[in-house]
C-alpha cells in the first residue's frame, strides 16, 4: 500500500503532546475518610500523579490516539496499486523476431511474452478494446479492436515466434492507425529489445515490457559469398553477443562435404571475420557452430548456430564500353570483374544491336 500524500503522515508527531498531557495531568478524587489511616493512600496518590510518571490505562487516550491515526491516514490518502489496463484502446506489440526464440528465459522469451499478453487481454475493462499485433519481418494484425477476451487469448496463443528480424517502422504504423483517433490510448510493446532510435513516435501512453536477462549468445551474423578468380570467395562473421570472451568451433561444408574447421577466440561485444576460398563448383555452404572440446559454452539462442548460402555464379557476358579515345582505368576495372568480357568502340562509331549477354 503506498500514500498519494505522504508528507502528512508527519502528523503522528502530535501524539506526542497528548501523551506528554496525560503523563503531566494530576488525577485526584475527593474523598471522605473517617481515619488518619488512609493517609497513605493520599501519599501514594501523589506519587503516581507526579510528572512522568508511567502511563496508566485510560480510555480517552486511547480514543484520543485513534482519532489522531484515523485523521493522519485520511490525510495521507492510501491506494493500493493494481495492475489493470487503461481502459479505451490498447494497442499491443507483440514482438516474434528470432530472438525471442532465447532460452533464457523459460521455456523461451516468446512464451513469456506470450503470458504478459494473456495477462493484459484478462485485465482489460468492459469498456476497452485491445488490438494484438504480431510484430515479425512482416507485421500483422492478430485482433483488432476486441474486447472478446477468449478471442484475444486464442489469438496469442496461436501466435508463433519468427527466425528472422523485426519490422518495426511497419509495426509502428500499424499501431498508429490502430490507435486511429482514440483518446489517450496505451500502447504495450512487449520485446527483447531492437528498437531503433529512429522510430516513429506513437500517440498517447506507451509502456515497453521487456523480456529476457541473459545475453550469453555467439551467433553466425554473416555468411555469404561472392565470386573469386578460382573459385567463390566465402565470408563468414561470428558476433559475441555476450558480456564475455568466448571461444567457438565454425565448422563450413561445401555441398555437403566438410571443407574447413576452425576455433575462433571471439571477444565479448566483438565479430570475428573468416575469408576462405572455394571450389569451382561449389553450390551449397553450410556453416555451423559448435563448442571446443571439454568448453562448457552457454548459448540461449541456438538459432543462430547454423547459416547456409547458396551460390550462384555470373554468367559469363560481354561489356561495351564507348570511348573516343578509351579510358585505361575504366577498361581494368571492367576486365577485373568476373564473367565479364569488355570491349571498347568509338563514340562515331554506329552502335551494333546488343544481343543476350552483351551490355550495351
Amino acid at each position: 500500500m503506498s500514500f498519494l500524500a505522504p508528507i502528512f503522515l508527519s502528523l503522528t508527531a502530535l501524539a506526542a503532546p497528548i501523551l506528554i498531557l496525560y503523563m503531566l495531568k494530576l488525577r485526584r478524587r475527593e474523598q471522605e475518610v473517617s481515619s488518619t489511616f488512609l493517609w497513605r493512600m493520599v501519599i501514594r496518590d501523589r506519587e503516581a500523579n507526579s510528572p512522568w510518571q508511567k502511563l496508566r490505562r485510560n480510555i480517552l487516550l486511547l480514543l484520543q490516539l485513534l482519532l489522531l491515526a484515523l485523521l493522519v491516514v485520511a490525510l495521507a490518502r492510501p491506494f493500493i496499486p493494481v495492475q489493470v489496463v487503461a481502459s479505451g484502446q490498447v494497442t499491443v506489440l507483440l514482438d516474434a523476431s528470432a530472438s525471442m526464440n532465447a532460452t533464457d528465459v523459460s521455456p523461451s522469451r516468446f512464451e513469456s511474452a506470450k503470458a504478459i499478453a494473456r495477462g493484459l487481454a484478462n485485465d482489460l475493462l468492459d469498456q476497452g478494446s485491445m488490438t494484438i499485433i504480431l510484430v515479425t519481418p512482416k507485421p500483422r494484425v492478430l485482433v483488432s479492436s476486441s474486447n472478446d477476451k477468449l478471442e484475444l487469448i486464442n489469438a496469442i496463443n496461436n501466435a508463433q515466434p519468427t527466425v528472422g528480424s523485426a519490422d518495426w517502422a511497419t509495426a509502428f504504423a500499424l499501431a498508429t492507425g490502430a490507435n486511429g483517433n482514440a483518446i489517450n490510448p496505451t500502447t504495450v510493446i512487449i520485446s527483447d529489445g531492437g528498437i531503433p532510435d529512429n522510430a516513429p513516435p506513437l500517440s498517447g501512453e506507451v509502456r515497453y515490457v521487456p523480456i529476457g536477462n541473459q545475453s550469453a549468445n555467439l551467433g553466425i551474423s554473416t555468411l555469404s559469398l561472392r565470386p573469386g578468380a578460382d573459385g567463390p570467395q566465402i565470408f563468414a562473421s561470428i558476433t559475441n553477443y555476450g558480456d564475455a570472451d568466448s571461444a567457438v568451433i565454425l565448422t563450413l561444408k561445401l555441398n555437403g562435404d566438410l571443407f574447413n574447421a576452425q576455433e575462433l577466440n571471439v571477444a565479448a561485444g566483438k565479430t570475428s571475420n573468416v575469408i576462405l576460398n572455394g571450389y569451382k563448383d561449389t553450390q551449397i555452404v553450410e556453416a555451423q557452430l559448435s563448442a571446443p572440446a571439454g568448453a562448457a559454452r552457454v548459448d540461449y539462442f541456438p538459432t543462430d548456430d547454423k547459416a547456409w548460402a547458396v551460390y550462384n555464379p555470373p554468367q559469363a557476358g560481354r561489356v561495351l564500353f564507348i570511348s573516343q579515345k578509351g579510358n585505361l582505368y575504366i577498361e581494368q576495372v571492367l576486365a577485373s570483374l568476373p564473367g565479364i568480357t569488355p570491349f571498347r568502340a568509338p563514340a562515331d562509331a554506329p552502335l551494333p544491336s546488343c544481343p543476350q549477354k552483351i551490355c550495351c
